[in-house]
C-alpha cells in the first residue's frame, strides 16, 4: 500500500474526540476518589440538580439508552445513593431522589464539574470562552441535526 504524505486539514472530530477521552479519563478517576463509576457520577449529579425527577424525563435528559441507565440506576440505589420511590399521582412512574450518603458528597461532585470547567477555559480571556461556548453549541446542533436525520433514515428503510 501506497502513503502519500500530502498535507491534511486539522480534524476537528478528532480534536473533540482526544478532549472526551480526556473528560472520560479525568471524571473516571475524580470520581473513583469517592466511589463512583464514571457515568454513575453524571448520572448522579444530574439526579442531585433535580432531586425527585421522573424516570423517564432522567431518561429523556441523560442521553442514555434505556438499559444503560437502569442499570445504572440499580447500581446507585444498591449503593445507597438513590431511592426509586412510586409517584403519589401516577402509580405507574419512578420518581429517583436522593439519599443522605449523596447529600454528603453532592459538594464534591459539583466541584468535580466545576474543577473540570476550570482546566477547559484556564488562559482564554472572556472572548475566546464566549466563542468557544457559541461554536460548540453550534457543533452540537449540527450532531443532533444529522443523527436525527439518520435516525428518521432508519425508521422508514
Amino acid at each position: 500500500m501506497k502513503h502519500t504524505h500530502e498535507y491534511h486539514e486539522p480534524s476537528i472530530g478528532r480534536v473533540i474526540g482526544r478532549l472526551s477521552r480526556a473528560a472520560h479519563s479525568y471524571f473516571q478517576y475524580r470520581f473513583g476518589e469517592i466511589g463512583l463509576g464514571h457515568a454513575q457520577g453524571i448520572t448522579l449529579h444530574f439526579i442531585c440538580r433535580h432531586d425527585g425527577i421522573d424516570q423517564m424525563e432522567l431518561l429523556n435528559n441523560v442521553r442514555l439508552d434505556k438499559s444503560s441507565l437502569t442499570s445504572q440506576l440499580k447500581k446507585l440505589e444498591e449503593n445507597g445513593y438513590i431511592k426509586r420511590k412510586t409517584d403519589p399521582k401516577d402509580r405507574r412512574a419512578k420518581r429517583i431522589v436522593i439519599t443522605n450518603k449523596t447529600h454528603i458528597i453532592q459538594d464534591d461532585l459539583h466541584d468535580i464539574f466545576i474543577s473540570w470547567s476550570k482546566i477547559l477555559l484556564e488562559e482564554l480571556d472572556e472572548n475566546e470562552r464566549e466563542t468557544a461556548f457559541r461554536l460548540l453549541d453550534k457543533m452540537q446542533t449540527n450532531a443532533s441535526a444529522a443523527i436525527h436525520i439518520m435516525r428518521d433514515h432508519e425508521t422508514t428503510e
